[in-house]
């Protein structure tokens, strides 16, 4: 006697339950009205119970992953039981059974298969199994990486907000992902079915250990209804529970640098070092059987890892200038040249200078290379309880805890007592980041056609990042009077400088920063079974608060280089740009600090509904609805304010203080006027027909939702709660430079000197100490700057597209189709909308090249604004893509999930991660970027194949005795990636050929007081046959564009090289007893040594003019040379 038995399955609405649902028929195919149908949980014998209606339908929903028995009784029937059946989060499992005739005592016995057909679908996702998470060689252990392996996903731009390089995260790759084309912030992380994303910075809450996640389901595209706020994967994460066999884990991961690689830069001295242990244990089981049981687990790093950095310096005869060695003094580098040959060595830049260190090499650029080492200590741990009330009534809580410590060392080495970043924008210092979760839900089961779900959680992050002098009084041991920093210990660091082609010497900006985030979530789910109608309703609230203590630029900066320092020979500009400094010219000077520390809030409410519609046996109907509200942010103490800009544009010098937006001041409401969206209504329509059996034809479209408002560019940050000192204007001693070059005359287009408008005019005067402004006279703050949001800020909308064939061919799946996605209203961070329209500042004041000389749209009412950073939503993007995979799921002893994607993504946007990233963008001109900056998106990867394997080798498995524990318990696991090469931007850098003038203008278009570089003219195809890291494109294609025009190179217009890897391990297992073994592993990431070369945005490779134009210096932020890991692990 046979039970005919089929199984499909469908990603429904639910993260993190699954339901199943089926038929029950004869052998003729007639319907078996009145049956009896139990469900088992076969980990906690939890059961359920149902009888078919009268088209023999059956439906369980809202379970538990894990495993599952059916068993059918009906009159006149034999009793009929599949077992081991497998469902998966977001499973709406198809188990339609065929009963036979006979007596009821006899039972029939089948196994449940579960093949990967989504035959119910319209939602473009993908599953990494228990097996996936716990055997692919995972480095660090870090299960992001897991996600990168899902069609339309890659690793990011690698130095992304959460990449573990940004001060806002120092987790190692926290949650780098980018999928479909969009940016890495924009993922909806969700562990058990909640909220689990950090929104004030775009990244992830809590990160569960891998030796506590069950599973990971990520939808990429033509989400559920349930699912939303995101553009890119909504990734949820299932943590693993207890059941009614005690079950667990000890183990230890090691590593050194015995047998690990080099760093392809990093050729001679001693190797990096590298000391890494992981250990860990896990335990889980019943507190009473088949009632409450408990899982927990625990893991800690200690990590201490050489990190290869690259920089400029001064070369050998410039350092032995500065430093007085063999008969150099810094005098000799005083040029008649340039104007300052004769005047005193300033003694702050003279220390300052003495900060650079010696060169390890002879080149011009990238002539400094140090393996300094990086330390990272941390610990997680996570505990959950299940407890089951009775049939009806479920609950679970759970509590997860992260925290890691990590010093981040100076790319420049330790030089004179003090560490030297190298770069502003490195963030090098300490960090602590903490993160914790509570997480409780519960499930009621009015009937088995009825059921309520219900979710409440707090989560809190608290991260902290410090800059490397911190605390030092390093300022002071420059020359610089106490007054500089002593107003506040958050400006207690090195004043960063920067000077022509060298790294910056002092410490980062937007440091010292702390964040801490409280995050509160409540939803509720019900489902409802009606006929043919599995129906979902839902509704969320999410009330978000933050406290950003954080300014952009505590301790102020300074910037050198001078237009009469330029020369066309590098080596002589640099030399001329050295001399400056030494007398101290600076041709900028400015401080942003925060008076008052915001308390943010916001609020998200949701709902959703939607209808899975079975309307034949092989056509089912997806339809429903979503709807989002992201309030705009508000200050617990009304500590925010927004300056309007277009109606600034529009009053006088009279009345432009009423531009100025101070939350509760004047009639401005709590949001500073910025009005709530409350447009965000979102449909989500699919289907899923079966064209034959095995073949499925599914497709979808949705609208979706998200805020706008990350990152620095958005927090409302301005006066009188924050003091920004950004004066347009120059050290006195500058100005008289350039007359004194010039005929003593002004050079065109450049700024007073700063005495003349009441800032400092030399160095040893520091930065004023910063103090609110006075509101009611704007025009006479001195360096006014402000950080505007768009008063009619809009949610940002994602339209999602797609239509796949799967074929399903014995235990295997092939999927092919076309995945797309349109976005609209997207948030735009314009670096200064202040800026003037393109000007040449040499042509006649008055003429078509230079109608207004340069000046600033608001410069008639407030002549004394500088910048101000602008973020606005109106871009847009687009992205199509052909995906294909090949999976199979876990048979004689293989699985494996293969994919590839072959995709375009275009935008006329930078990324939160990367805000610019130096790609010239909106600098040219800030209201014209829809016409100027549309082009290549930043996360544009045009191929890519990626492919995890499991394989328990089958050999041996029949032996006994020492055969069977040599031969057998072998298993290989692999995790390969190969993509064409990232985007990169050609920008001008005012020096050399891109310096025809003489007067260094690294923004052609708008020359003076601008955003920052723009972009030259390209004069054809740059791309090479023959390339190489030292002459990557064809340079000779790029020429400085006349004065006030825009170039015509695009945004992205070139690629880097391509990034590939190879991660593999080899397992043994060694059976201890019978439900005990032990486990040793040795993993290899990155087996080949394959260096991945990176080109990144703002080096001197892509820097026109620059000596190093062209050529590549840089290995890819996600590479890492080999390394080899060790592991011992004892599983019961």
């Amino acid at each position: 006697m046979l039970l005919a038995f089929s199984f499909t399955l469908s990603a429904s609405a639910q993260l993190t339950t699954a339901d199943i649902l089926g038929t029950v028929s004869d052998a003729s195919g007639a319907v078996i009205p009145g049956a009896d149908v139990k469900l088992t949980n076969l980990g906690t014998n939890e059961t359920h119970s149902a009888v078919t209606n009268d088209t023999g339908d059956y439906v369980f929903t809202l379970l538990p992953v894990g495993h599952y028995s059916i068993s059918v009784k009906a009159k006149g029937f034999q009793e009929s039981i599949a077992k081991d059946l497998s469902v998966e989060a977001g499973d709406r499992a198809r188990a339609d059974i065929h009963v036979q005739l006979g007596s009821e005592s006899t039972v029939v016995e089948v196994t449940a298969q579960t093949p990967l057909l989504q035959a119910d679908s319209a939602t473009v996702s993908s599953t990494v199994t228990a097996k996936a998470v716990q055997d692919l060689p995972l480095n660090g252990r870090n299960f992001v990486q897991l996600v990168q392996l899902v069609p339309g996903a890659n690793e990011g731009p690698g130095n992304g907000l959460s990449s573990g390089g940004r001060p806002d995260d120092r987790r190692t790759n926290a949650a780098g992902i980018s999928v479909n084309g969009q940016d890495d912030t924009l993922n909806n992380w969700v562990v058990d079915g909640i909220d689990d994303n950090e929104r004030i910075i775009g990244s992830i809450g809590v990160k569960p250990n891998v030796e506590g996640i069950q599973e990971i389901t990520v939808q990429t595209n033509s989400y559920a209804a349930e699912a939303g706020r995101t553009a890119g994967g909504v990734i949820n994460i299932v943590t693993r529970s207890g059941t009614n066999q005690f079950h667990g884990s000890v183990y230890e991961y090691f590593r050194n640098d015995i047998f690990d690689g080099r760093n392809y830069f990093q050729s001679t001295g001693r190797k990096p070092e590298l000391r890494q242990n992981q250990y860990g244990a896990s335990i889980g089981g019943p507190i009473f059987r088949d009632r409450t049981f408990f899982y927990f687990d625990f893991e800690g790093l200690r990590q201490v890892s050489g990190v290869t950095d690259t920089g400029t310096v001064p070369t050998m005869g410039e350092y032995d200038a500065i430093n007085s060695i063999g008969g150099s003094t810094p005098q000799s580098l005083l040029s008649v040249a340039n104007g300052t040959a004769g005047l005193p060595i300033d003694p702050i830049a003279l220390n300052y200078l003495k900060l650079f260190p010696a060169p390890t090499n002879g080149n011009l650029t990238n002539n400094f290379t140090i393996s300094p080492n990086k330390t990272q200590n941390g610990f997680t741990y996570d505990g959950r309880v299940d407890h089951r009330f009775n049939d009806k009534n479920l609950f679970f809580g759970r509590y997860a805890y992260n925290k890691v410590d990590t010093f981040t060392p100076p790319n420049f080495g330790i030089v004179n007592g003090l560490e030297i970043s190298g770069g502003r924008y490195n963030f090098d210092g300490p960090a602590t980041d903490v993160a914790q979760q509570y997480a409780f839900g519960y499930t009621h089961f009015f009937n088995q056609s009825l059921v309520l779900d219900l979710r409440a959680a707090y989560t809190r992050i608290n991260n902290l990042s410090l800059p490397l002098n911190y605390g030092l009084n390093a300022d002071q041991t420059i020359g610089f009077p106490a007054g500089m920093t002593s107003f506040s210990p958050f400006a207690n660091s090195l004043t960063p400088i920067s000077i022509g082609p060298f790294g910056d010497i002092g410490d980062g900006a937007y440091v010292p920063l702390q964040d801490i985030d409280g995050t509160f979530q409540y939803a509720g789910t019900v489902s409802w079974t009606k006929g043919n109608h599995n129906f979902k309703f839902g509704a969320s609230l999410i009330r978000r608060q933050a406290r950003n203590v954080q300014s952009a630029s505590a301790v102020g900066a300074y910037s050198f280089n001078l237009p009469t320092d330029s020369n066309a020979d590098q080596l002589t500009q640099q030399n001329n740009q050295l001399a400056s400094t030494l007398v101290g010219a600076y041709n900028s000077e400015t401080r942003n600090f925060n008076l008052s520390p915001p308390d943010y809030r916001s609020w998200e409410p949701s709902g959703f509904a939607q209808d899975s519609w079975k309307i034949n046996p092989k056509l089912t109907l997806l339809y429903g609805l979503r709807y989002d509200v992201f309030t705009p942010f508000t200050e617990a103490h009304d500590h925010i304010s927004n300056f309007d800009f277009p109606e600034a544009l529009g009053l006088t010098a009279a009345n432009i203080g009423d531009a100025l937006k101070v939350a509760g001041v004047n009639g401005v409401d709590k949001q500073v006027n910025i009005p709530t969206d409350y447009s965000n209504v979102a449909p989500r329509l699919g289907f899923s027909y079966s064209l034959m059996p095995g073949t499925i034809l599914r497709g979808g479209y949705g609208l979706s939702f998200f805020p706008g408002n990350y990152t620095s560019n958005a927090d409302l940050k301005n006066a009188p709660f924050t003091s920004i000192f950004s004066p347009s204007c120059q050290s006195d001693l500058a100005v008289a430079i350039e007359e004194g070059q010039n005929g003593g005359a002004p050079l065109p287009g450049q700024n007073p000197a700063c005495s003349t408008i009441g800032a400092p005019g030399v160095l040893n005067e520091g930065l004023p100490t910063p103090t609110a402004p006075n509101l009611t006279a704007l025009n006479t703050v001195t360096g006014l700057s402000f950080v505007a949001e768009a008063p009619h800020f809009k949610s940002a909308l994602i339209q999602q597209f797609n239509l796949q064939v799967e074929q399903q061919i014995g235990p295997n799946v092939f999927t092919i189709g076309y995945v797309g996605n349109i976005g609209q209203h997207l948030p735009e961070s314009i670096n200064n909308i202040n800026q003037a329209l393109p000007y040449n500042p040499l042509a006649p004041l008055g003429s078509a090249a230079n109608p207004v000389g340069g000046a600033r749209p608001l410069n008639a009412q407030l002549p004394n604004l500088g910048g101000v950073s602008y973020i606005n939503s109106g871009g847009i993007s687009n992205y199509s893509a052909l995906q294909t995979s090949f999976q199979r799921r876990f048979t004689k002893g293989l699985a494996f999930d293969a994919n590839y994607t072959w995709g375009k993504a275009l935008s006329d946007i930078t990324g939160f991660s990367q805000q610019g990233s130096n790609q010239g963008w909106s600098n040219a001109n800030p209201l014209n970027i829809r016409g100027i900056e549309y082009g290549v998106a930043e996360n544009d990867i045009q191929n890519r194949f990626a492919i995890g394997l499991n394989y328990e080798i089958q050999y041996g498995r029949e032996f006994t005795g020492i055969k069977k524990t040599a031969f057998s318990g072998w298993q290989i696991n692999l995790i390969s990636a190969w993509q064409s090469g990232k985007p990169f931007t050609v920008i001008n850098s005012g020096a050399g050929v891109d310096n025809p003038e003489g007067l260094g203008y690294s923004n052609r278009a708008t020359p003076q007081n601008s955003g920052g570089n723009d972009r030259p003219d390209q004069l054809g195809d740059a791309r090479l046959g023959n390339r190489s890291i030292n002459h990557w494109f064809d340079t000779t294609k790029f020429a400085p564009q006349p004065l006030g025009t825009i170039g015509t190179a695009q945004r992205n217009s070139l690629f880097g090289p391509e990034y590939r890897h190879v991660d593999l391990s080899l397992f043994k297992t060694f059976p201890v007893t019978e439900r005990v073994n032990l486990q040793f592993r040795v993993e290899s990431f990155n087996i080949a040594n394959t260096p991945n070369f990176y080109l990144q945005n703002g080096q001197p490779g892509d820097s026109f003019g620059n000596a190093g134009f062209g050529t590549i210096s840089q290995t890819d932020p996600n590479y890492t040379p080999r390394e080899f890991q060790f592991a011992l692990k004892a599983q019961f």
